[in-house]
């Protein structure tokens, strides 16, 4: 019976020892386990967390970029003085961008932010300082452009101005012929005396007479006349062919009959001028005209008629 005993009491205690031990195990594998699922929490925590902030600093990124782009299109072509700066921004954009997506740290990427967003608004700045800059250029311009036409139109209604008074002058300073005459001669008393006849076989010769008008506004000295006298059939009679019997007025070279220099003192003056007929030569019946230039203008014309 003591035997039986020891026995059971051996038993018990052998129970208890394996029950311990597997007590022991037991908590030492929940231990384990609970370390293992709050490491795997914590980790898990750790990666929603570090996708959330890198979520925020993308958000943030673009929203930076965004509102950058939509500045720069309001500027348009001002942006083109500022390609320098804009280049620096988007490089530093773009490193951002890949320290974000290499998941770096969370506040080296915070700074460098910051940082783009304050290079920004320089940049806003910049493009407002341009603007005004050339708001005002613009205005000035304009202006300008306004005083320049002004004055373009009042150089042009001086010249308007200049050249009819010019006209004006030139035409008060052209001298006038008064008294125009043209007349048949016959010599009398061995060629001492005129007289004046209108039978076309008697004449030798034709006299053009005329006064030079007064005139003040004409430069006094040497003053050149001619004579184009034109017989019944129109021909102009001259000394001779070529230009050593010609004369130019009005952009046109006209043949003359009788050349005459007289020396004008802006005082009215007395002119008589005479074409010879050549030995053998008759004047015909008809009219005969006379018109009277200078090497400026033409200044009358006279006519006879001959029986």
């Amino acid at each position: 019976m003591d035997d039986y005993r020891t026995s059971s009491n051996d038993e018990n205690r052998k129970y208890k020892k394996l029950s311990t031990i597997f007590l022991i195990v037991a908590i030492a594998l929940a231990v384990l386990l609970l370390f293992s699922l709050l490491r795997t929490k914590s980790a898990s925590h750790a990666a929603k967390e570090s996708m959330e902030q890198n979520l925020s600093l993308q958000t943030e990124l673009d929203s930076i970029l965004l509102e950058y782009q939509l500045t720069k299109e309001q500027y348009g072509e001002l942006n083109a003085q500022l390609s320098e700066k804009d280049s620096a921004i988007m490089a530093q954009a773009e490193e951002i961008r890949q320290l974000i997506n290499s998941q770096s740290d969370y506040r080296r990427i915070k700074k460098k932010l910051e940082l783009l967003q304050n290079q920004g608004q320089q940049y806003v700045h910049m493009l407002d300082s341009l603007y005004t800059v050339n708001e005002h250029l613009t205005a000035e311009n304009q202006q300008i452009r306004s005083e320049n036409s002004k004055l373009s139109e009042q150089n042009r209604q001086l010249s308007s101005t200049q050249d009819s008074l010019n006209r004006k002058i030139k035409t008060a300073s052209q001298l006038k012929a008064y008294d125009i005459a043209v007349k048949g001669i016959v010599m009398r008393s061995g060629g001492k005396n005129e007289e004046v006849t209108n039978r076309s076989k008697r004449v030798q010769k034709f006299k053009i007479s005329f006064t030079l008008g007064e005139n003040a506004i004409t430069e006094a000295g040497n003053v050149n006349l001619y004579c184009r006298l034109s017989i019944p059939s129109g021909k102009v009679l001259a000394l001779g062919d070529g230009d050593a019997y010609t004369f130019t007025n009005e952009g046109k070279t006209l043949q003359y009959t009788v050349k005459s220099t007289v020396v004008y003192s802006n005082k009215a003056q007395d002119v008589t001028m005479y074409w010879n007929l050549r030995e053998g030569d008759e004047a015909v019946a008809g009219t005969y005209i006379a018109q009277i230039f200078t090497d400026d203008a033409y200044i009358g014309q006279a006519s006879v008629t001959l029986k």
